[in-house]
């Protein structure tokens, strides 16, 4: 064994801390910044409506969440945590106009594109299910546009936010226990941060391998990309090259697949070229091998960050409680790798 003694065991020591502070804390620093110093300011190029209500998503009371004629659901196979909210997600195109499959990445959407997600919690003892915020994603003159709508506590309409909000819950966790939460509403800023891919924003879930997935509709099972083109929302070609996205929750794939993809929903968004955290070379998208991701050189760093609540939590935005399902997810598959 060697021994350091006296001044370089000291340095070697003090450059050791300094190494470790700025893994834990550059990433955030950034983060709390802004993050965007030097960037672009991306400026929207449309003027969002007051109330939700006024771009007619739902048919009867809006309360229902029953989408209007024209308005479609989709599914994702691996899904973003938000503090255990569920999501109900719709697109709806411009009369006549279709989206293009592309085998890698996003779709192409076509100009007048819009994609809602509602946040919501439903009840398991019989009370209500509560929408808490709507987020929309408006493509226009070749730009995406985003807003956050709150509901009221009517349930009958949602507002347009400028800030943010935050707004006490109490809601019932996957055990069915009941839990508070101080759940938070992101301005459109914030969207920005996740959104943001250098100088234009993108859509974050709705890859074409995490929609390529089996769904049910009129009580049959079917591929859900199958079903979209028959509805006339994709152009028509073959589905065979296309890959799939690994559902995180299947505990019967394996956990590299799982691990890997719920990662990708959770963090790639940030962590990829152009993203948030695109400066720590640590890229998380599901379709980069893991000898390029940075993965295993920033094992460790990976559960502290996701393990602790704090100013060095991650997912920095959009979440104020701990995954535990997933933290157990990912570290059961970091420390198997090597």
């Amino acid at each position: 064994m060697v021994r350091m003694e006296g001044q370089n065991a000291k340095n070697m020591g003090g450059r050791k801390q300094i190494v470790i502070f700025l893994v834990l804390v550059a990433p955030i620093v950034y983060v709390l910044s802004g993050s965007n110093k030097g960037e672009p300011v991306i400026e929207g190029s449309v003027a969002f409506k007051k109330r939700l209500s006024s771009y007619h998503l739902f048919q009867g009371e809006m309360s229902a969440m029953n989408p209007s004629v024209g308005v479609e659901l989709f599914e994702l196979s691996s899904t973003l945590f938000t503090d255990y909210a569920e999501k109900q997600r719709l697109i709806r195109l411009p009369e006549g106009k279709k989206m293009k499959l592309t085998e890698n990445g996003l779709p192409v959407f076509p100009e007048g594109t819009l994609i809602a997600k509602t946040f919501y919690y439903p009840s398991k003892t019989g009370r209500k299910t509560r929408m808490v915020d709507t987020r929309l994603l408006i493509y226009e003159r070749l730009k995406w546009n985003v807003a956050t709508y709150r509901w009221n506590k009517e349930q009958t309409d949602a507002v347009l936010l400028e800030n943010g909000a935050t707004v006490e819950l109490e809601i019932e966790d996957p055990s069915g226990k009941p839990k508070q939460l101080a759940y938070r509403i992101p301005s459109s800023k914030e969207c920005v941060s996740c959104h943001r891919s250098g100088s234009e924003l993108l859509a974050i879930g709705p890859k074409v391998m995490n929609l390529n997935r089996i769904v049910e509709r009129g009580g049959k099972r079917l591929n859900q990309l199958e079903y979209l083109m028959n509805k006339g929302l994709f152009e028509s070609r073959s589905l065979d090259s296309f890959k799939r996205m690994p559902a995180y929750t299947d505990s019967k794939l394996p956990i590299q697949q799982r691990a890997r993809a719920y990662m990708d929903i959770n963090c790639a968004h940030c962590h990829r070229p152009g993203g948030n955290a695109g400066h720590t070379m640590l890229v998380l998208d599901y379709g980069i091998g893991l000898e390029s991701s940075g993965i295993l050189r920033n094992k460790n760093n990976i559960i502290i960050r996701m393990s602790e609540m704090g100013d060095y939590h991650m997912p920095k935005l959009g979440t104020t409680v701990i995954d535990t399902g997933g933290v157990e997810l990912v570290k059961s598959y970091l420390k198997n790798i090597k």
